[in-house]
């Protein structure tokens, strides 16, 4: 057989199993979809720091997401009931736009039930009336509480991160669309 770079290049695969060598190079033949398998297996996992099977800046692309209704940016399950929690949150119209930046804090007294304290900074972009508002919904009996982003004219483009917290979680948020009841309920966040 001969050398590696002597070899012809191919782009795509068109038969169903490709021909390799072993390690005392002898044919093997494996199919498109273990080949990819095995590759899989031995390559790392793509974090929003390093690249693995999938560049690192399109996994924190994955995190962005843009909803035409109110959205829910933060819900902590009450049994948890979270004494602190601070989120980075970016909102942008999507496809372009006005751009505005926060630093949220959340607080609350252990073991109470009463509505979180929040504290709203905008840290850059845009402060015009177009940018969307949040709003808290409590239910003081049960000690549950949501965050929502209240959709105003635009389709918005959120990206939200937990930067500390003393509720088990990971970094990352699921946005899950807010019921339009919750939305009219809850009470605007002062922005600082």
């Amino acid at each position: 057989m001969g050398k590696l770079n002597e070899t012809t290049q191919v782009n795509t695969i068109g038969s169903e199993f490709v021909l390799l060598t072993d390690s005392n190079g002898l044919p093997v033949r494996i199919s498109k979809n273990n080949l990819a398998e095995a590759i899989r297996n031995v390559m790392s996992e793509a974090t929003t720091e390093k690249n693995g099977l999938k560049p690192a800046n399109e996994v924190r692309m994955e995190k962005r997401l843009s909803a035409s209704n109110s959205l829910i940016i933060f819900e902590p399950e009450v049994s948890t009931n979270p004494k602190s929690t601070s989120l980075l949150i970016s909102v942008a119209a999507s496809g372009g736009g006005v751009m505005s930046h926060y630093l949220m804090s959340i607080n609350r007294a252990s073991e109470s039930l009463k509505r979180p304290t929040i504290v709203l900074n905008r840290i850059g972009g845009s402060s015009s009336s177009n940018v969307p508002k949040f709003k808290l919904w409590a239910d003081e009996n049960t000690g549950a509480f949501k965050v929502i982003l209240e959709r105003i004219q635009y389709t918005v483009g959120v990206y939200a991160k937990i930067l500390n917290t003393f509720q088990s979680s990971s970094d990352g948020i699921s946005f899950t669309a807010a019921n339009q009841d919750e939305v009219d309920a809850a009470t605007y966040i002062d922005v600082t």
